[in-house]
């Protein structure tokens, strides 16, 4: 189910005229998608800000009470079972689907108070339309509630760096596979 609903969402692209062009990256690359987002920083970045590096990608949103601070705590207990040398390899990229409230100063002031390191963890916002986009290829749901928070999966997405997809998990701690597969996308310590 989840297959073809990644092929709709890639064929949809496809026919709208949002690719970049094919002899850049793979086929099956999400990097593929021209979607710009905001950074915390203010920067205007696209969804490739981090090809070539192994990514870890997630969506959420930051006024979120209780879910999105646990997924960006196991982010960072995944990150942190990595050895330091692969650790630094990697790079993370949460994208927030609340353009109305998610700012940069807003998204700066998350990144401090997580301890994200800047160098390597970008949180970012995407206009209405690409944040759909990107939800839909990513497999995430997500649908706004009446008191302006949002109902939302949470689901953590592995890129390779040429942004194809290498892993997922909805297990915001203990997947030992999806932890197996980082370790192995990361690359051994030098």
């Amino acid at each position: 189910m989840m297959h073809l609903r990644r092929i709709l969402a890639l064929t949809w692209l496809v026919t709208m005229g949002t690719w970049t062009a094919a002899a850049e990256l793979p086929g099956d690359s999400l990097y593929q998608l021209r979607a710009e987002l905001l950074t915390q920083d203010g920067a205007h970045q696209p969804l490739s800000l981090f090809r070539g590096h192994p990514t870890l990608v997630s969506m959420f949103y930051g006024s979120c009470p209780a879910s999105c601070p646990m997924l960006i705590t196991s982010l960072q207990v995944y990150e942190q079972h990595l050895p330091p040398g692969a650790r630094t390899r990697v790079r993370v990229l949460l994208v927030s689907f609340d353009p109305q409230r998610d700012t940069a100063p807003r998204l700066a002031v998350l990144a401090h108070e997580h301890r994200t390191d800047p160098a390597r963890w970008t949180l970012a916002v995407a206009a209405a339309d690409d944040a759909r986009k990107i939800a839909a290829l990513l497999g995430v749901q997500y649908r706004p509630l009446p008191d302006g928070g949002y109902d939302h999966s949470l689901l953590i997405t592995l890129l390779d760096p040429d942004g194809r997809r290498v892993a997922s998990t909805t297990k915001l701690v203990g997947d030992a596979q999806f932890a197996t597969q980082l370790a192995a996308a990361a690359g051994p310590a030098p």
